[in-house]
C-alpha cells in the first residue's frame, strides 16, 4: 500500500555548494567507503554544539544545511524520532515520530529523507520520505511479506534500497519521487546488510558469506557467491575500483573476503570486524584491537594503530580530509594521518561511541559541511 501525502518541497538549501560534501547514508556514500572531502574541517578539532536527544542516537546524514539523525525511543513502549537538526547551530528544524517503533537508519537524496521502521503493521513493513527541508511527510508505502527491518537504506540515482527479513529475505528497490515498490528480489536472510550501489550494481551481504549483484534498475541477479551455510546476520559490504570487500566469512582464512565485481569471484581475503574503509589505495581495516592501513597494490601494512590499555575501538572508521577518525568503547574519538597513522586527534566525548553492525536505531560516524558529528550515547556532538 502507498500513501502519498504531498509533493516535496524544493529549496536552494537541498542542493550543497562544491566542496562541502555530505553523508547520504550509512558509512557517507552509496558504496560504504567511509571516504569525504569537506571544507575547513583540520584538527584540532573543538566541539560546535551538542544535543542530547534523549535516547539511542544513529549514525548523521548531514546534507542541505542540516544533520538527519534518529533517536531510539526514551521510554519503553515510545516512538523513536527522526530529527532535522541545523547543521550551524544543533537547533532542531522538525522532528517525526516513528509509526512502527524504532527507526533502523535514513538516507538522503535530491531534498528528501528516507526512513524504515525497524517492524511493520503485521507480516509487512514500511519505507516513509520526508521533505529534508520542512519534515513534511511526503509519502509512505508498505514493504510486503517481511517483518523484520534492520538495513540502513540507500538512496541512490531515482530509487531507494533496503532488505527485510522473517520469511527468507527481500531486497527492495522503491522509487525515490512517488514511492512505488519497483522491483522486489529473493536474498537468503536480509538482515543488517546496507545495500551498497553504483550505476551498475546493487550489492548486499549476509553471514557466511552470502553475497548478491544486482541490476539496480531491474533487480535482475547478476550474480551469487555462496560461502558454506546462512543464517540471520549480515555485514555492510563496501564497493571499491572492481571490487566487493564483504565479511561475517565463514570456514576461511580471515573472516572478509574481496570479491571482483564483474563475476563475484574471491580475489583475496582480509581481517576487519567493522565495514573497512578505502581510498586513495588504500585500505583501513578496524578490529576492536587494532587499526591497520594495507596498501592495496602490495599487500604491505604501512602503519597500525592501537586503542589506550583497557579501551577498544567501537565503531567503523571514516576518512574525513585525509585524517581517519574511530571512536572507541570509552568515548574517545581518535584521528589517524591517513598517509603516516600519527595521532592528531585524541578527545573523550563521555560516553561510549557506538557503531556496531545490526544495532537499532544503527550507530556510526558522519561528516560533511564543515563538521564531524558523532553519536555518543543519547547525545550528538558536532566537531570543526
Amino acid at each position: 500500500m502507498l500513501v502519498r501525502v504531498d509533493a516535496p518541497a524544493q529549496t536552494s538549501g537541498s542542493v550543497l555548494s562544491a566542496g562541502e560534501g555530505r553523508s547520504s547514508t550509512y558509512q557517507i556514500t552509496t558504496t560504504h567507503t567511509g571516504a569525504i572531502e569537506t571544507k575547513h574541517l583540520i584538527p584540532p578539532l573543538a566541539v560546535r554544539w551538542s544535543v542530547d536527544l534523549g535516547g539511542a542516537t544513529s549514525y548523521p546524514i548531514v546534507a542541505g544545511g542540516r544533520v538527519f539523525v534518529i533517536a531510539g525511543p526514551v521510554s519503553p513502549g515510545a516512538p523513536s524520532f527522526l530529527y532535522g537538526l541545523d547543521a550551524q547551530t544543533g537547533a532542531t528544524s522538525w522532528s517525526q515520530p516513528s509509526p512502527y517503533g524504532t527507526w533502523v537508519g535514513a538516507a538522503y537524496e535530491n531534498g528528501m529523507v528516507y526512513v524504515v521502521p525497524a517492524s511493520g503493521a503485521g507480516l509487512n513493513g514500511a519505507m516513509v520520505a520526508y521533505s529534508a527541508s520542512t519534515g513534511n511527510q511526503i509519502w509512505s508505502t508498505t514493504l510486503a511479506n517481511q517483518s523484520v527491518f534492520s538495513s540502513p537504506p540507500t538512496a541512490f540515482n531515482g530509487m531507494v534500497y533496503t532488505g527485510g527479513s522473517g520469511s527468507g529475505g527481500t531486497l527492495y528497490a522503491v522509487e525515490e519521487t512517488a514511492g512505488g515498490v519497483v522491483w522486489t528480489a529473493s536474498v537468503k536472510n536480509g538482515d543488517t546488510s546496507s545495500p551498497a550501489v553504483n550505476p551498475t550494481g546493487v550489492y548486499v551481504s549476509y553471514i557466511c558469506p552470502q553475497t548478491y549483484r544486482f541490476n539496480p534498475t531491474t533487480g535482475a541477479q547478476i550474480w551469487n557467491f555462496s560461502g558454506s551455510c546462512e543464517g540471520s546476520g549480515g555485514n555492510t559490504p563496501v564497493v571499491y575500483k572492481g571490487l566487493v570487500y564483504v565479511r561475517d566469512a565463514v570456514s576461511f582464512n580471515t573472516n572478509g573476503l574481496i570479491l571482483n565485481t564483474t563475476d563475484g569471484t574471491v580475489v583475496g581475503g582480509f581481517n576487519s570486524h567493522f565495514a573497512p574503509v578505502l581510498r586513495n589505495g588504500v585500505a583501513f581495516y578496524t578490529e576492536s584491537t587494532g587499526l591497520s592501513a594495507v596498501d592495496l597494490s602490495t599487500g604491505n601494512v604501512v602503519w597500525t594503530a592501537a586503542p589506550s590499555s583497557g579501551d577498544s575501538f567501537s565503531t567503523s572508521p571514516i576518512i574525513v580530509n585525509s585524517v581517519v577518525y574511530v571512536g572507541t568503547a570509552l568515548g574517545n574519538l581518535m584521528g589517524y594521518q591517513a598517509g603516516t597513522g600519527i595521532n592528531v586527534v585524541s578527545m573523550n566525548l563521555g560516553a561510549t561511541i557506538s557503531g556496531d553492525e545490526g544495532l537499532v536505531p544503527q550507530a556510526g560516524l558522519g561528516a560533511g559541511q564543515g563538521l564531524l558529528v558523532v553519536p555518543v550515547g543519547t547525545q550528538i556532538i558536532a566537531l570543526q
